[in-house]
């Protein structure tokens, strides 16, 4: 079993136990590559959530921007965004071998058509040689208006200069079977955990439970899981326990301690004085 299958089993375990080990919670982030249009339902569970928590959603209109705005993808994200949550965009970078001025321009695109919080940057190289591409891209997203977020989908441990890039790093996108070969990189403990993240597909409902009440024990701030397939509808729909996961992602609550009622706590006081008054005398 790999350590991070036995952080996330150990923190679920304590938080379904005690409702106390999640205390911090997961923020779920969500690639809502469905669209708006024609998943209207799914869509407003999304704005719902919103509402309630935490939440980044990630579009991503036909492979990143499109060639023109879209009236549904901006109704939604509006929607999104006046209850609470967050949008991301998605820009793929095809490993730092795409055209730097055709990730710019849609990048650019997608300022100009949608109100969005940041961008979610795919297929981000692990290696530190191209570091320079995507300092310059993240160089140009906070030109045109700093306080955009970035976040960077290596999907698996990327070299450390990353971090000083993206706000965020996804350490692992994959099917929840290969879970057990993840190996967390050294500097994850250096950090926040809001500078991680994790996107599982192909997940039951039990290994949801596990990775999103263990992900803030394992330092993950960011997690989403569904039992969509690679290849067939993933990222194309919420997965079939969404309620259940947005629940398990929430923060835990501690039950309050009871106030002591008013008689209680006159006979407290009568005590405390009158073992005050025998010493006196004594």
């Amino acid at each position: 079993m790999s350590p991070l299958i036995k952080t996330l089993m150990l923190g679920a375990s304590a938080w379904l136990a005690t409702g106390t080990a999640n205390a911090t919670g997961v923020e779920l982030l969500v690639p809502a590559y469905f669209y708006p249009g024609t998943h209207t339902a799914e869509w407003a569970q999304l704005t719902d959530t919103a509402a309630r928590q935490p939440l980044s959603v990630i579009i991503n209109p036909d492979n990143g921007a499109g060639s023109a705005i879209d009236a549904s993808h901006s109704s939604a994200i509006n929607a999104l965004r006046a209850a609470g949550g967050k949008v991301y965009a998605y820009v793929g970078t095809d490993w730092a071998t795409r055209s730097f001025s055709e990730v710019t321009q849609e990048i650019d695109r997608y300022l100009d058509w949608y109100a969005i919080d940041g961008f979610f940057v795919d297929e981000v190289s692990e290696y530190a040689k191209d570091l320079p591409y995507f300092t310059d891209l993240g160089n140009h997203v906070r030109e045109s208006n700093p306080a955009l977020g970035l976040i960077g989908n290596p999907g698996t441990p990327a070299d450390v200069g990353y971090l000083d890039i993206f706000d965020t790093l996804v350490l692992f996108e994959e099917y929840a079977h290969n879970l057990g070969q993840f190996v967390a990189p050294a500097y994850q403990q250096q950090f926040d955990a809001s500078r991680f993240g994790m996107l599982l597909h192909g997940a039951d409902a039990a290994t949801m439970m596990s990775v999103i009440g263990g992900a803030p024990a394992a330092n993950f701030g960011y997690a989403f899981v569904t039992d969509g397939v690679h290849n067939d509808n993933l990222w194309q729909g919420l997965p079939s326990y969404w309620d259940a996961q947005t629940l398990a992602a929430l923060p835990a609550v501690t039950a309050p301690v009871p106030e002591p009622a008013p008689a209680a706590m006159l006979l407290g006081g009568l005590a405390v004085l009158g073992a005050f008054l025998r010493r006196k005398r004594a």
